[in-house]
């Protein structure tokens, strides 16, 4: 195996680590504060109720929200 597989695994590797890390840290967070944050999604980016503590989205804003967001 060559230096670039090898790390390229171990990268792979790093991040199913850290994914799996940041589930605990989601699964196990209250949620108590939410935020409307531009989070990305694929290529694109939307406007989504987060929690301030662990990043997680929440939820969709209504449109009076969104309104309000982008004054």
């Amino acid at each position: 195996m060559d230096a670039k597989r090898k790390e390229v695994d171990k990268l792979l590797s790093d991040k199913r680590n850290i994914e799996r890390k940041l589930d605990n840290i989601q699964s196990e967070c209250n949620h108590k504060t939410k935020v409307l944050k531009q989070i990305q999604v694929g290529n694109g980016s939307e406007l989504r109720w987060v929690c301030d503590d662990c990043s997680i989205a929440l939820g969709w804003p209504s449109e009076q929200e969104r309104v309000q967001y982008f004054k």
